[in-house]
């Protein structure tokens, strides 16, 4: 009797509770993947996901410039919310005065039957500039007098702060069906968190990203020490994860694209699945054949930077050409480079000269120079091919 009165012990109050946390962590980094690293994008079916291509964070300060008639009582609220998120994030924020005072974070406010249409009926609407995952630039339109304004500017600035999400199914202000949300959830704080740690970075890839999160939500929830393995944790939510990733990537468009080239870089880094190099060229060159020039040029940069036996010089020169006949100005730069070098493809000096040039003609850095140094090694008749070639140019259509 005393043996099972053990056995029952241990499992009420040993398992049990393993079994609670761990529960509680992947919920933590399921709403953190929702929330941080999926988007439902344009012109995809409700519900459909498209996966952010990373982190996109603040990497500086706010300077925060507001426009606009509001009541006292709205702009103090929005102005709790801004210095919340901003705590939650550890980011300084400066309030501008002027007309034009240099914002990166600007907030306008509309009347409430006086707002343009640009602002949907939920009353607000967040548009944000990034490059390679750094926020650059926020602008928040709020319509004033709506009876969602409260939890319109708590969903506002959650996409000011980089989280695009809208999981309907969590307990978010980012969820659309979940009423009489009047603050930030505890899966919203725990994200905002989390995205904003040192451990995670903007651009870091979607698993990657994944992988940071679970440890670190991992030692919050004292399940691990710090600095321990979290490998063992969560592993359904994480094949989950890889799960989306792959059905994404199987799709068409941009959204394909995105998840293929991360699935890519996982498969070539070992981020959470196995170092695989047929996956990661696979992946990438499901990317690259999506033809869309921006991936292709990424791919084409990866294959470069990928070591032995990953890198794919030839790939590379194959993607960079679809890319620069579609009108990519960095692919005619990197192609002229390698067709300069005989990397990737045949020396060919007098195809270097025409697109450095067509590159140079878009404002593409170095790429005059590296024409006119090219040119000391080109006959006269070499250079007037070149330049034919480089008039003659029209941009083909995305293929």
């Amino acid at each position: 009797m005393r043996i099972w009165m053990a056995l029952l012990a241990a499992l009420v109050l040993g398992v049990a509770p393993a079994r609670a946390d761990e529960a509680k962590l992947s919920a933590a980094l399921d709403a953190f993947e929702r929330m941080a690293l999926w988007r439902v994008a344009t012109g995809l079916p409700t519900g459909a996901l498209e996966s952010t291509g990373g982190i996109i964070r603040w990497q500086q300060p706010l300077r925060v410039r507001m426009a606009g008639r509001s009541s006292s009582s709205e702009r103090s609220f929005l102005l709790k919310v801004l210095n919340e998120a901003a705590e939650l994030a550890n980011l300084a924020i400066v309030v501008e005065n002027g007309a034009r005072s240099g914002e990166n974070f600007k907030i306008e406010f509309f009347p409430e039957y006086g707002a343009p249409p640009i602002i949907p009926d939920a009353g607000c609407l967040a548009r944000t500039w990034h490059i390679q995952g750094i926020m650059t630039r926020v602008e928040l339109y709020i319509r004033t007098g709506s009876r969602e304004y409260t939890r319109c500017i708590l969903r506002a600035m959650l996409h000011g702060f980089g989280i695009p999400g809208h999981p309907n199914d969590l307990d978010s202000v980012l969820s659309f069906t979940r009423h009489g949300i009047s603050r930030f959830t505890e899966a919203d704080v725990t994200t905002l968190r989390t995205l904003y740690h040192s451990s995670v970075w903007p651009g870091m890839p979607h698993l990657e990203a994944m992988v940071a999160a679970r440890k670190l939500l991992a030692e919050r929830m004292g399940l691990i020490p710090a600095g321990g393995d979290a490998s063992g944790l969560a592993r359904l939510t994480m094949d989950r994860s890889v799960v989306r990733l792959r059905a994404s990537a199987e799709g068409s468009g941009r959204p394909a694209a995105i998840a293929a080239i991360q699935l890519g870089i996982a498969y070539s880094r070992g981020n959470y699945v196995r170092t695989y190099r047929d996956e990661a060229n696979r992946y990438m060159r499901l990317a690259g054949d999506g033809g869309i020039p921006e991936f292709q040029y990424i791919v084409s940069s990866m294959f470069l930077e990928w070591v032995s036996p990953l890198r794919d010089d030839k790939a590379a020169a194959h993607y960079l050409e679809k890319a620069a006949l579609q009108n990519h100005a960095d692919a005619m730069f990197l192609l002229a480079r390698l067709l300069a070098s005989g990397r990737g493809r045949e020396f060919d000096p007098v195809a270097a000269y025409a697109w450095f040039s067509l590159a140079a003609d878009r404002k593409v850095r170095g790429a005059a120079t590296a024409r006119d140094n090219l040119s000391a090694n080109l006959s006269a008749a070499q250079i007037a091919e070149a330049k034919s070639r480089a008039e003659k140019f029209v941009p083909q259509p995305a293929r």
